[in-house]
C-alpha cells in the first residue's frame, strides 16, 4: 500500500469512528452536546426538550459517517 493511500484510509477512519461514536453517543444517552462559540460550557439537547434539533443532529453524525465511508472507498478504489 503506497503512503497515499495509508493516510486517506487513516483520515476517513478517524472521522468515522468520531461521527459513529457521537452519534452512538447521543442515542444511548438521549442527549447531543452542541459546543457554542465563546461559551465555556456546551449546550446539551435533549431528546424530550427539542426533538426535531436532536433528530437532526443525529442525522447528520451517521449521515456524515456513511459519507465520509463512501468517499473513501472513491478515494482509494474507484480514483
Amino acid at each position: 500500500m503506497e503512503d497515499k493511500t495509508l493516510f486517506i484510509v487513516i483520515g476517513v477512519l478517524m472521522i468515522v469512528a468520531w461521527t459513529l461514536r457521537e452519534g452512538i453517543r447521543g442515542l444511548r444517552s438521549g442527549a447531543v452536546e452542541k459546543t457554542v462559540k465563546g461559551s465555556q460550557t456546551p449546550r446539551v439537547i435533549q431528546r424530550s426538550a427539542e426533538p426535531t434539533t436532536y433528530w437532526s443532529y443525529i442525522g447528520v453524525y451517521f449521515g456524515l459517517s456513511v459519507g465520509a465511508l463512501l468517499v473513501g472507498i472513491w478515494l482509494v478504489f474507484i480514483k
